[in-house]
């Protein structure tokens, strides 16, 4: 696969049609599929699987550097901007390799009106250390990793009804293991592969969980 920033999986010549948000835009609900697991290189976000069931799975996951944005109805608008960063628009006129999965974090709206606070982020890669300070607007570049998820996958356009059938599933699914959500105001949703293939897309839905007794 080229590392050619060119070449990203979400960089694609039909950036003027406007990107389906997942929790906007309706599609065939998809049946969750465990064992259809996600395709990584050494770029993607670095994880273990501590613990792998009929319905999800444990990852710890290490440390690494992202680029962020924020969003509010059009997903294209965060995307713009990581493309941005990417592709050279920080201190040091850096390009970044194509990276999988693209995530989409949410959190519930502080109005309690079912609405969303949202960002999206990319993996800056393998090894990346110091990463410059962007010059594009609206994105930043920030620490992840270092914690405990569980995931559970899917294919398809996740709609709203569908990630928050997942979203609840996955939440009763680690209760009864023992387990309890470190965030219950929050979920992510990572997505694999271009945005406008025909092809079915791998969703996965993150819950940040935490071991009995943990703080």
């Amino acid at each position: 696969r080229s590392l050619n920033p060119r070449h990203h999986p979400w960089r694609t010549t039909r950036m003027r049609v406007r990107a389906p948000d997942p929790l906007s835009e309706p599609a065939t609900p998809p049946e969750a599929r465990q064992d259809d697991a996600a395709k990584t290189d050494h770029h993607s976000p670095p994880y273990q699987v501590a613990q792998r069931g009929a319905l999800y799975e444990l990852r710890i996951y290490g440390g690494y550097y992202v680029t962020r944005a924020g969003y509010a109805k059009n997903r294209e608008h965060g995307l713009a901007a990581l493309m941005g960063y990417v592709e050279g628009g920080n201190e040091e006129a850096k390009t970044f390799p194509a990276t999988q999965p693209l995530v989409m974090r949410y959190k519930d709206s502080e109005e309690n009106d079912g609405g969303f606070t949202k960002t999206m982020e990319l993996s800056l890669g393998a090894n990346v250390v110091n990463p410059p300070a962007p010059t594009t607007l609206n994105v930043c570049v920030a620490a992840a990793g270092g914690e405990l998820l569980a995931v559970i996958g899917f294919e398809g356009i996740a709609t709203p009804e569908m990630a928050m059938k997942y979203r609840e599933l996955l939440t009763r699914a680690v209760e009864t293991d023992g387990l309890s959500v470190a965030t219950p105001n929050e979920f992510r949703l990572a997505t694999y592969g271009q945005l406008y293939s025909l092809k079915p897309r791998l969703n996965e839905l993150m819950l940040k969980v935490k071991l009995p007794g943990g703080a």
